[in-house]
């Protein structure tokens, strides 16, 4: 069993932190793959400066292939079944290679627990980073937008993630109608704690861009809080976590 990152007793100094940046995960939160290899492709010579390769992770149960050019996110990810050793390294796929579907997910492999397959996405979103776990068969499970991991424990039921998730609220704290606006988020979240106080980051943005100072005040707030995660037969199921209070900011 795997179990990495600080415990419960620091949710509410790992929360206080997350501001800074979209931290990635920490490789311990994953299993040690058994390992790595770099297959190297043509240079592209309208893009000198990428090393486009194949890159295939190997653990007991499966591989994980990346077909990476150079450009944002992997042109394909994959997924190869069979022991260690079994599956070759190639661009070309296997008679039995499961393509994740472009549609489901792109960007690059992150780890795995278990046989659960973690990916993150290309790029950042509102200072989060969106993430999916996948299936050794490449069926998607859950997706969400993390601002900091903190643990992922499996058991035998599922896998349990605690993170700390940015929300995209489709209203404005920093409005007239904030408190409505609030209503909205806590039903859409679960969230029961008090309204965060958003204006000093909505001043500061107008601040930046005097010349949409009132469109500023209508831009849907974005909020962070922690939260667990349990993947199990029935299901993905989110609730917040109590011990640290929402934090919100305009959306980018």
């Amino acid at each position: 069993m795997l179990k990495s990152g600080p415990g419960a007793g620091l949710l509410g100094l790992a929360f206080a932190g997350c501001a800074a940046s979209a931290a990635p995960h920490d490789v311990s939160l994953f299993e040690v793959p058994l390992k790595t290899v770099h297959v190297l492709l043509p240079a592209d010579p309208d893009n000198p400066q990428a090393k486009p390769e194949v890159r295939c992770t190997y653990f007991p149960r499966f591989a994980v292939k990346e077909i990476d050019t150079g450009q944002e996110g992997a042109d394909q990810l994959s997924i190869l079944p069979g022991p260690h050793g079994r599956a070759a390294c190639r661009k070309t796929d296997a008679p039995d290679e499961r393509v994740v579907p472009p549609d489901l997910w792109t960007g690059y492999f992150t780890g795995a627990v278990g046989n659960y397959l973690f990916f993150d996405a290309d790029d950042g979103w509102n200072g989060g980073l969106g993430f999916a776990v996948f299936t050794p068969d490449a069926k998607k499970l859950f997706d969400d937008v993390a601002r900091k991991w903190m643990t992922i424990t499996p058991s035998a039921k599922g896998l349990t993630l605690h993170y700390v998730r940015v929300f995209g609220g489709k209203c404005s704290l920093g409005s007239a109608h904030a408190a409505d606006c609030w209503k909205q988020i806590e039903t859409a979240t679960g969230l029961r704690a008090p309204m965060p106080d958003c204006r000093a980051l909505y001043a500061q943005e107008q601040r930046r861009t005097p010349k949409f100072a009132k469109q500023v005040l209508e831009d849907p707030s974005a909020i962070e809080y922690p939260v667990e995660t349990r993947l199990t037969a029935e299901g993905p199921r989110t609730s917040p976590l109590i011990g640290a209070a929402p934090l919100c900011r305009p959306q980018d």
